[in-house]
């Protein structure tokens, strides 16, 4: 499979007097779960998936535990994390007592070898899908068979399901968690819709028998 990309705007910082430039940026097929790579993983090998699971778990704990103790964390062919810190600015240091400083995030430098690897990886530009004439009621019916068979939907799926360039999609697909048949999700960077879940019914034939207290069917 090839990796897709688009060409985006690079706009200058103002007043500089630079022109516009473009760059290439990855347009992402999916976010692909730790229970999917689970998956591929098992059938790839002779590991269970409960294997592989307590495995991803617990390196998850020990890198948790490791960057609490002050530790870098090296994974072979991936890279290295490291904790940042943060505080109020001071001039000198006797001002700051350790109290006053606290997390700030996790860092991750990939390793050479990995990017040596992707290098090579094909790319190939995005194509714009060709725009249909769906009705609104046909688009909704499409999306909720996708999401019968997918967890989400992201912008660009919504795209290519639906015929339509990435403004329609990203309205229609706003205008859908404004009617209350979606919910938005994931990150600014990468944003998921997923199906808004059916409320819970009570049973009809709920009595409260305010005496004892009790809930009496």
């Amino acid at each position: 499979m090839t990796a897709i990309y688009k060409m985006e705007q690079n706009p200058p910082k103002k007043g500089s007097g630079k022109k516009v430039v473009l760059h290439p940026r990855i347009v992402p097929r999916d976010t692909v779960s730790t229970d999917r790579l689970i998956e591929e993983a098992s059938s790839r090998s002779t590991y269970t998936d409960g294997d592989l699971k307590g495995a991803v778990r617990l390196l998850s704990d020990m890198l948790k535990e490791k960057l609490r103790d002050g530790y870098n964390v090296y994974l072979d062919g991936i890279g290295y994390f490291s904790v940042s810190l943060k505080s109020r600015p001071v001039e000198d240091k006797k001002e700051l007592r350790s109290e006053s400083v606290h997390f700030k995030n996790v860092n991750f430098r990939c390793c050479a070898r990995l990017k040596h690897e992707l290098k090579t990886m094909p790319v190939e530009r995005y194509k714009e899908p060709k725009v249909t004439d769906f009705s609104q009621e046909e688009k909704e019916s499409r999306l909720l068979r996708y999401l019968e068979r997918h967890a989400y939907i992201t912008t660009l799926a919504y795209q290519g399901l639906n015929g339509c360039t990435q403004y329609r999609a990203r309205k229609e697909l706003k205008q859908f968690v404004a009617d209350g048949i979606l919910v938005e999700d994931g990150t600014r960077r990468m944003c998921i819709y997923v199906k808004r879940p059916e409320p819970a019914e009570l049973p009809d034939s709920l009595v409260v028998d305010s005496n004892i207290g009790e809930v009496c069917r």
